[in-house]
């Protein structure tokens, strides 16, 4: 029998930095996760700014881990230089 919330998905794709950031926040939130195609050229540039790194979960984890990837996009939204204010 399979059992859906053991299905593993995607909950975030982005740059290898981003992916590790919301990897590092749902680790501390005890979400386990991993990052898929996260292969980098060895001749890269900049590695930081390598694209479709994905965040993958388990399904059970989805609305907890939801919540955490929507709060990283509204922090990153926010103009550095409101936070001195």
């Amino acid at each position: 029998m399979n059992d859906d919330k053991n299905k593993i998905i995607e909950i975030f794709s982005g740059t290898l930095w981003e992916a590790e950031m919301v990897k590092s926040l749902l680790g501390a939130a005890e979400i386990e996760s991993f990052l898929k195609n996260n292969v980098l050229n060895s001749y890269a540039f900049d590695p930081t700014a390598t694209e479709s790194v994905k965040v993958m979960i388990l399904e059970s984890d989805f609305e907890n881990a939801k919540e955490i990837v929507e709060t990283y996009y509204r922090n990153m939204a926010k103009n550095p230089s409101d936070l001195h204010q």
